[in-house]
Formats: C-alpha cells, sequence, structure tokens
C-alpha cells in the first residue's frame, strides 16, 4: 500500500476580487474581476498532496498511479459551498470520509484580494465550520489507515491543534505543522513537530524576532540561519524557512542546514504558493521514508535538500496561475 498523508485544517469557499492595486482607506475602486473558488489552508494543502502525488491525467477523478493516499479531516456547512468543497476534492482522489457536514454552521469563508501589478494577495477569514473542530474529538489520531505523516495548520482552534500534536507523539505519527496565521505556540509544541515550514514573517514572530524585511527588501540572509536554529533548539527535528522570491532556507536537527535559491517564475498570484509547496514538501517526506524502508522505520535517512528543492520548484508552478486550489500543479508539471 502507498503510504498515506491525513491533513488536518480548514475547508474554505475563497471569495476572490482581482484589482490593479489596493484601494487606499475610505476608497472605492473598480475591479478587474472576481471569482470563486476552492480553498483554506488545510484543503489547499490536501489537494496538493494529491495532485503531486500522481500524474496530470488522473485530474478527472482517482487514479492507480498515485504514491500517496491523501486523507483530509475537517468541517463544512451544510451549503453549496460545503459540497462543492467534498465533491471537488473527492474528484483529486482525496478521502473525504473524516470530513463533517454540520447542519448548524456555515462552511468557513475566505475574502481574498489580489494586487494585479505584484500578484500579492491579501485575506479575511471567516473560520465558521473550521472552528467546531474540538480537543476532546482528538485524543487519538482518526485512524485506519494509521497516517505515515499528519499535516497540520492554524486554521483550525490552537487547543484542538496542541491536543493533535499530544496525540500524534503518544502513537509516534510525524506532524508537519505550517503555523499560518501565525500565534504563539506553547514550549511544549516545538519537541511534538518533525517538520515545521513556515514563511518569514511566521518565523519572525514565532522566534520574537523583528521582522525580516518585505519582498521588495534586500534579503537580509544573515538573520535566517539563526532563527531557524532557535526552532532547532526548541525540539524541531526539520525547519524550513521559505522567504518568496528570495529562496528557501532549511536546518536539521543532525546539523545540517542550507539556501535554496528561489525558482524563476513569472507571478500572478501567489495565494496557494506556501500550500503547493508543504504540499509537495509533504509528499517528498512519505515517498522517502517508505521507499524501500522497513515498516516503522523512522530514523531512514531523509534528504531534506531534495524535498525542498522539489517544492521550491512546485510552489513557482503555482504563482504562474490564477487561484487557489485551480492553480495547484500536478506531479508530471513539477520537473525533479
Amino acid at each position: 500500500m502507498p503510504p498515506t498523508i491525513t491533513v488536518i485544517g480548514s475547508l474554505n469557499s475563497d471569495l476572490i476580487t482581482r484589482t490593479s492595486r489596493i484601494p487606499a482607506p475610505g476608497e472605492t475602486l473598480t475591479a478587474q474581476s472576481f471569482d470563486t473558488g476552492s480553498g483554506g489552508k488545510g484543503a489547499n494543502q490536501a489537494v496538493a498532496c494529491a495532485r503531486l502525488s500522481r500524474p496530470s491525467s488522473s485530474s478527472n477523478g482517482p487514479s492507480s498511479n498515485s504514491t500517496v493516499s491523501v486523507r483530509m479531516i475537517g468541517a463544512v456547512g451544510d451549503d453549496i459551498f460545503g459540497h462543492g468543497l467534498i465533491s471537488g476534492m473527492r474528484a483529486d482522489g482525496i478521502d473525504m470520509s473524516g470530513v463533517a457536514i454540520k447542519s448548524d454552521h456555515k462552511t468557513g469563508v475566505a475574502v481574498i484580494t489580489v494586487e494585479e501589478s505584484t500578484g500579492e494577495n491579501r485575506i479575511m477569514l471567516a473560520p465558521n465550520a473550521n472552528y467546531t473542530l474540538r480537543p476532546e474529538d482528538f485524543t487519538s489520531i482518526p485512524s485506519p489507515p494509521k497516517p505515515d505523516l499528519i499535516v497540520l495548520q492554524l486554521e483550525i482552534p490552537l487547543a484542538t491543534v496542541l491536543a493533535i500534536l499530544s496525540a500524534a507523539q503518544k502513537e509516534g505519527i510525524p506532524v508537519l505543522l505550517n503555523p499560518a496565521p501565525a500565534v504563539d505556540l506553547p514550549a511544549d509544541a516545538y519537541p511534538k513537530l518533525t517538520h515545521l515550514v513556515l514563511n518569514e514573517t511566521e518565523a519572525a514572530l514565532l522566534s520574537g524576532q523583528k521582522d525580516l524585511g518585505g519582498e521588495e527588501e534586500e534579503a537580509d540572509l544573515s538573520k535566517i540561519p539563526a532563527i531557524a536554529e532557535s526552532f532547532v533548539r526548541r525540539g524541531v527535528r526539520n525547519v524550513i524557512v521559505t522567504l518568496g522570491s528570495k529562496g528557501v532556507y532549511f536546518a536539521t536537527r543532525e546539523g545540517l542546514d542550507g539556501y535554496i535559491p528561489a525558482e524563476k517564475a513569472q507571478v500572478v498570484d501567489t495565494t496557494a504558493a506556501g500550500d503547493t509547496f508543504v504540499g509537495a514538501y509533504a509528499v517528498e517526506v512519505v515517498t522517502q521514508q517508505h521507499v524501500g524502508a522497513p515498516d516503522g522505520d523512522e530514523d531512514k535517512e531523509f534528504n531534506i535538500r531534495e524535498a525542498v528543492t522539489w517544492a521550491n520548484r512546485a510552489a513557482a508552478k503555482t504563482v504562474e496561475r490564477h487561484g487557489a486550489q485551480a492553480a495547484i500543479p500536478w506531479a508530471d508539471e513539477v520537473p525533479r
């Protein structure tokens, strides 16, 4: 059987407005276009895991060519948005049996403004049904199958995320956390993380450092190693800091570190770039550990540079397209 990734997190309907520029306070600006789409960091990362583990010929439904089995756990409202999310993700080959339909809540909604001139986005999130995931629901990890990796974000209640981390630790399941939107984490959360993937803003906030600089400023890469190392000292095994057009930096408990430059891309929309990176990286993690490794061998050598390089390439493909889930590429679209 292929390895299994379980994504526990948010599912949202995206309401996307594209403008020539961001309006000033009190200003009304005529938009270039408006669209709706499927999103939520949890859902996006699940779709990225599914698509980046199978060829584009799978776009008409599940495929036996998949190298990874992907399961989504979350909640949506009993509305057109929720049912659309479930059917769309199921068509990508994702096991949606763990997604609850809440008749007394609305599906989560993200209002996204994309600035056409730069491709940068601003997002306002209404969690709605996503916040019905409670800590008491995760005294153990839902299975079967027992996942080879759990992927988490912070668009569900923090207390729920912490309960999942504790349950995963007890059951010996590796966890990847993408702490977005960033909030302070308790000290005992970090040793429970096998992989911490965060951008430079999140890294600055969680490490207590000053802002690392905006996208248009010169990259001050001299600060990044110390910040990454601070998370390693807290107990994280692998730390990856994504820096947008500046590239990616990684550091590990074993003492490996490195910087990988950004891939060249024609940026039109950065909405799902980070989620694509997480999904691609997660696929590499379970694939490397699965191929040729005996069951339960968590100490098999992991080539983090290879995983980060491919995830970086997948994210670059995503920013060249509009939308969130619609922009996520398939495995055969991202060369190795």
